[in-house]
């Protein structure tokens, strides 16, 4: 009786879910049926590696329970397009009724399928790689097909690991929803990057924002770098401007047209200039420590071009080749004495400091041409080496070091990028001279490669710029493609930090601003776009001194707090069906009230930010990822750990700063070791049995980092700011 039961209610269930389904194939009889006029599969064995009515390797699955399927064996030497491709003997018109191809995969790895279809006398549609962890079990894989088309013929291809796949219930439905749920498996004992911040460049927008109203101001950077109710960014891109020749009419309007501080070669500095973007800068400072209480912000000083009048065209737009460098050959020291003149002056009069400086800016642009619309300067890989050169020497006699360094090279791809650091690491003596490795991930894909140069040499990296460049579509799904690309990065990359070019835009379109209005009425007002919400899922929540830790979902991302007690998972979605995800949290213990807050890309759905919360019932919970979003778990944890256990339980430390120096007290006035780590989780300061209480000197350093102190085999983290 009970079994029984069990059955009605899955028929109960199954119904609604694919209520207009039709089975094309569903591989119960050995026979190949009339209604398959032929079939292939490639693998390199032919049909000796495969059977047409296998046993069903798990009958006991609820989305799947029929007694035979389609079996294929993979062969190590098979290419990635090994699997079935079946044509019809009639076609099947589409429609909205049934433009939903379903298809059922088993699998005991972890590899990409692929569907694609193809109409009756078209091409095949391009492969749709889809990225499903879930295996030993039966998933539900699904392709959208165009309506108005008469199907002819479909393929399932598998796209990484050899083993034996099964395939089963191929059918078309109106449901673009999955039944089955792919696992997102967090692992906290595989820990990586510790997130130092999110931010933007000041390009172009605070040269206007920056001439209105200390009021308007006001509010737009506080959208911008509230913890809680903004965008919590705290890393900002300074751009020094060159300034064009005064004759010149041809920078863009939207704040492009960026002065310069230094009219002529024997001018002196004018240091009234650029005020709009100044004010903003402060702004931003003063709203980050009225909202968070506390200055962690970062800068970097970065030049798009040198001064026109350094220039070989006469033009900060770039050379008249466009690939060859624009700054004079005898003018590389001026330039970075420029540079640095700027930074020192911000510092020593200000009370600014640049954590860093960029001597270029996407140097790999051959686009760079004179009398274009904005400034811009091409550099040859060994020009940026002679420039890296200049600056640091400058920096040094200037005793800039201590207070500010180099990053490099804020390359356009990040193969080009990848491909200046290694010439850099061949000429011996660049690579010592930089901090940071900034890259923009606009295109290529050398993210693994950068990130094994930046490790190797301890340094730093981020991702400094990005933005949807020659990316199509609407609107809601460019959104979803750049959030995309966040979590790509930050998993691939393992940057630290994740910059947008545009923060502020003029009108309303979310291509590439997160804040939109209109820069020529000074009054008009300003909104957070749809892009704004969906950043905020990422930059609110993974905050900075956040452990970036393992999961198993290519479109997720998962973080640690620095004391352990807390896990925040991104989830994003940007297909246009709904997906299905298990979130297994096996590997923690004591699970809180989750907090899900959500954003839908599509503006007039009007879900942004919206927060809920659900309980967690055993060791894992799931979630259906609508179309085109967003969704933010907050999930209170307490792993037991050393760590907690002190925390929580004895208080044995307590860490703070004060005039430079790191105090560390503890109750029991036990010795103890103690390491500072910076946060790309490198140990830059180890001190080992130590007195407590105890000073220690952090003259050198600057910046977020997580102080380990240990004693008793016990250990304390805590996350400390030495300004």
């Amino acid at each position: 009786m009970k079994k029984s039961l069990s059955l009605i209610l899955l028929i109960i269930i199954a119904v609604p879910i694919l209520a207009a389904e039709t089975i094309l194939l569903d591989f119960e009889s050995a026979t190949v049926p009339t209604s398959v006029t032929s079939w292939l599969n490639y693998s390199t064995a032919g049909t000796a590696a495969t059977v047409w009515s296998s046993p069903n390797p798990i009958t006991s699955d609820p989305i799947n329970t029929t007694a035979k399927c389609y079996k294929i064996t993979k062969q190590a030497n098979d290419q990635y397009w090994t699997g079935l491709e079946v044509t019809f003997a009639n076609t099947t018109p589409i429609t909205t009724a049934n433009q939903y191809l379903h298809v059922m995969v088993y699998k005991t790895t972890t590899s990409r399928i692929a569907l694609t279809f193809t109409p009756l006398g078209g091409t095949q549609s391009a492969d749709v790689w889809q990225t499903k962890n879930t295996s030993g079990a039966w998933t539900d894989y699904v392709l959208p097909i165009t309506s108005g088309i008469n199907l002819k013929t479909i393929a399932i291809k598998i796209g990484d690991a050899a083993g034996i796949y099964y395939i089963d219930q191929i059918s078309l439905s109106d449901n673009p929803a999955s039944i089955s749920r792919t696992d997102i498996t967090i692992d906290p004992t595989i820990k990586n990057q510790i997130i130092e911040g999110w931010g933007g460049s000041l390009c172009w927008w605070a040269n206007i924002v920056g001439k209105y109203s200390d009021a308007r101001i006001k509010y737009i950077c506080d959208w911008i770098v509230d913890p809680v109710n903004g965008l919590n960014m705290n890393i900002f891109r300074f751009n020094i401007g060159g300034g064009d020749d005064p004759t010149h009419k041809h920078m863009r309007s939207d704040g492009g047209d960026m002065p310069g501080y230094k009219a002529s070669l024997t001018a002196a500095y004018d240091w009234r200039q650029d005020s709009a973007q100044r004010k903003v800068m402060q702004q931003l400072i003063a709203s980050r420590i009225e909202k968070a209480g506390v200055n962690d912000i970062q800068l970097v000083a970065f030049s798009n071009s040198p001064p026109y009048w350094m220039t070989r065209s006469g033009c900060s737009a770039g050379s008249a080749e466009g690939n060859v460098s624009n700054l004079k050959s005898d003018m590389y020291d001026d330039f970075a004495d420029y540079q640095t003149e700027v930074v020192k002056y911000y510092h020593d009069n200000l009370g600014i400091t640049f954590n860093y400086i960029e001597p270029f800016n996407e140097p790999d642009g051959g686009w760079w041409k004179a009398l274009g619309n904005q400034e811009g300067c091409y550099f040859s890989e060994s020009d940026q080496m002679v420039m890296i050169r200049e600056l640091y020497a400058k920096m040094l006699a200037k005793n800039m070091l201590a207070y500010s360094q180099i990053t490099a090279n804020d390359a356009n791809s990040l193969d080009a990028g990848y491909n200046a650091l290694n010439t850099y690491k061949n000429a011996g003596d660049i690579m010592s001279k930089l901090k940071l490795v900034s890259v923009h991930s606009y295109g290529g894909s050398q993210r693994s490669g950068t990130a094994a140069v930046a490790k190797a040499y301890n340094l730093k990296l981020w991702q400094s710029e990005s933005g949807p460049i020659n990316i199509g579509g609407t609107d809601e799904s460019i959104i979803m493609i750049m959030a995309d690309r966040i979590i790509t990065d930050v998993r691939d990359l393992r940057c630290t930090a994740w910059a947008d070019w545009q923060i502020v835009g003029s009108g309303t379109s979310p291509l590439w601003a997160l804040i939109g209005g209109q820069y020529d009425v000074n009054n008009a007002p300003f909104s957070k776009l749809a892009s704004y919400y969906i950043r905020a899922q990422f930059s609110r929540y993974i905050k900075a001194g956040y452990t970036i830790i393992d999961n198993s979902s290519p479109n997720s991302l998962a973080a640690l707090s620095p004391n352990g007690n807390e896990l925040v998972v991104v989830v994003d979605n940007k297909e246009t069906y709904t997906q299905k995800f298990k979130i297994d949290l096996s590997k923690f213990t004591g699970i809180g009230r989750v907090t899900q807050i959500r954003t839908r890309a599509l503006a007039s759905l009007g879900v942004k930010n919206s927060v809920t919360y659900l309980t967690v019932v055993g060791n894992s919970f799931s979630y259906d990822a609508l179309s085109e979003s967003c969704a933010t778990f907050v999930i209170p944890i307490n792993q037991p750990t050393a760590i907690d256990e002190i925390n929580d339980k004895q208080n044995l430390f307590k860490v703070y700063v004060e005039d430079r120096k790191l105090h560390i007290i503890s109750t029991n006035e036990e010795k103890c070791n103690i390491s500072i780590y910076n946060t790309a989780g490198q140990c830059v300061s180890k001190f080992n049995n130590q007195n407590t209480p105890c000073s220690l000197s952090a003259k050198a350093l600057k910046g977020i980092y997580i102080v380990r102190t240990e004693v008793n085999n016990n250990a304390f983290c805590q996350r400390i700011l030495i300004p």
